[in-house]
Formats: structure tokens, sequence, C-alpha cells
């Protein structure tokens, strides 16, 4: 069969790889030039590696990543145990927190190796083609034709693709209500002491929490420490439309704060933005997805939770569904 994923995230690579694995055709369509969804990371302007979306991988055990880490990317692996406060969306069942010092993207890239994924291309829309369905770019141009379709795109973004495919209006419908948290993140390189803490969550100000990049196995470099801040979600949503200069004015006073610091001026900063950072609520993915459609939904609008553990299960709850077929 030929099956087209839609999205490069986490849950698009995990069902991409399951259905290339059972030795069937898979394309995967990203929109952006890299790949991971939130699990991405930066080189600061010092050279120093960042992650500015999902700080720490919880990995459990039994879970669907513990497999692909173990068997795809355990070179430069770092189990994070630098004492400190969770970070949002972390699970408490002990899971170990992970990371890699090359950057996030090290597991997402190790997913895609031998997939054939497209990148810097939109779709627009699916539509029926006799028994196959069709994939078009936001252009128009034709992007093949598929038997199957897995779309892994944040909840609004998905309802606008499902809204040109067959027997899709409801579903978009439905997507189209998932609220989303916005983000703002704040990239600083500082010349302090690393601290001993990996992540620290202020009791009041602007800033939700701090995580130390150093704790990943990233020394310093020229005596300055990567951090990233992450702002409130009310601030993010009110800063997400404002310059740099104005999300720095209020983050870094609130960081030198934290740090104990109050005149030190940062070496670097970068302002990064997510949109559809995390889903607030999200939709039964087995009621997102009837029998009879082969245009199937995953990823973090259908998740049983904010994990990429959850998110990823998606992908093999669509590619499961697939192969059952």
């Amino acid at each position: 069969m030929r099956i087209a994923v839609i999205g490069a995230g986490i849950a698009g690579l995990v069902a991409a790889r399951d259905l290339s694995d059972a030795g069937h055709e898979v394309v995967v369509f990203e929109k952006s030039r890299g790949m991971g969804g939130r699990m991405a990371a930066r080189r600061s302007e010092g050279g120093a590696v960042v992650d500015h979306g999902l700080p720490v991988l919880d990995v459990p055990r039994d879970g669907v990543l513990a497999g692909y880490v173990v068997e795809l990317a355990t070179d430069d692996l770092v189990e994070v145990d630098a004492p400190g406060q969770p970070v949002p969306g972390r699970s408490t069942e002990g899971a170990p927190q992970l990371a890699w010092a090359s950057g996030m993207t090290r597991l997402p890239k190790a997913l895609a190796h031998g997939l054939e994924v497209v990148t810097d291309t939109r779709v627009a829309a699916i539509r029926a083609d006799g028994e196959m369905l069709e994939v078009a770019q936001d252009q128009g141009n034709t992007l093949g034709t598929y038997d199957w379709v897995i779309v892994t795109a944040p909840g609004a973004q998905a309802a606008d693709l499902l809204d040109h495919s067959p027997r899709g209006a409801v579903r978009a419908a439905d997507l189209r209500a998932v609220p989303y948290d916005l983000a703002v993140m704040v990239l600083a390189g500082v010349a302090v002491e690393p601290p001993e803490w990996f992540a620290h969550r202020p009791l009041t100000g602007p800033i939700t929490y701090v995580t130390s990049e150093t704790a990943k196995e990233r020394a310093p470099v020229d005596g300055v420490a990567s951090f990233v801040v992450r702002l409130d979600p009310d601030v993010s949503e009110r800063l997400m439309e404002a310059s740099d200069a104005a999300v720095l004015a209020e983050a870094l006073p609130a960081l030198a704060k934290v740090l104990g610091k109050p005149a030190a001026t940062p070496a670097w900063t970068q302002v990064k933005r997510w949109r559809y950072s995390t889903a607030r609520d999200r939709l039964d993915q087995q009621v997102m997805n009837p029998e009879g459609t082969r245009v199937l939904v995953a990823g973090d609008a259908v998740a049983a939770g904010p994990r990429m553990e959850d998110v990823a299960a998606t992908g093999q709850w669509a590619a499961r569904r697939i192969l059952d077929s």
C-alpha cells in the first residue's frame, strides 16, 4: 500500500516508521524545513545547542518510545538527573528524563532515517481520486495518490485539511475547537556559574519555568551557560505578536532574578514562538477515526495526555489501524 503521512513530528514519524518496517511505501510531508515538531533544537550565536521546544523526553520503560530510543538513538543520550522541579507535561510515574547532548532532534532524525521525508512542502487538500486519495500542495500541484493518509498536524491545521477531504467536515469542526496554549520562549546565554538544578519554576512573575541546558552535558561555551525561559501562557498570548525587544524586556529581568544575578547582561538571546504548544483539551482518537475513513487523524489533538509518549502512541495507533485493515 501507499501511505502519505502529513507532519514529521513524533506522531507522524512513529506511524511512518512502523508502516515502512511492515513493507509499505510511505511518504512523509512536512511544511517546515526540519523534523521533530516540539522536539526542536537550535544552535545559538555562541555555538551552544539549546532545546527550545520539549525540554526533556519522558520515556516510560514499557512505552512506545522506549524501544525506538534503545534501537535507534543511544549515542550521546543523557539521563537528566540534576535536582529541580518537574517541568510542565512531565509524568509522575518515575520515568527517566532523557535528552541528547546534540539536541532533542536526535530521536526524530533517527526515526526518519531511511524514510522518504519531503520538507518545505505544505499540503493543502486531500481529495478523492477514484478508490485512491490525492494529496495536493497549497499551489494546487498534486503530490501523488495514496491508499491512506495520516494527518498529524495540530488541531486547527488538521481541520483545514479535513475540510477538503472525503467525509471530513464534521471531524474538522471538532478539531478546530481543540484549544492550545501559546508559548513564547527566550533562549539566553549568561556568563554565570551553571546552577545545580535542571528546572526552576518561580512562584510569581511571567515565567512558567527555566531550564539549564548544562544539565544535558552541554558545557558552557567561553564561560557562557545556556538557559531556556518559557513564559506563562497568558503572558505568551499577550506577547505572541509583540516585538522581540518587548519580549526580552519582560523575560530577562525575571531570568536575572531566578539566577540571582540582577546585573547580568546576556551574551546572546533568541526569541521563539509556538502557536500550538500544548493542547489544553483532547479528543478521543477512536471516535475521531470512524470505521470506513481512510484519512486518519493522529497527533496531540487526539492524544491521551500531554507527554510526547502520548503523542507517539497516536502514531502507533494509526499505523496499526492500517496494518489491521
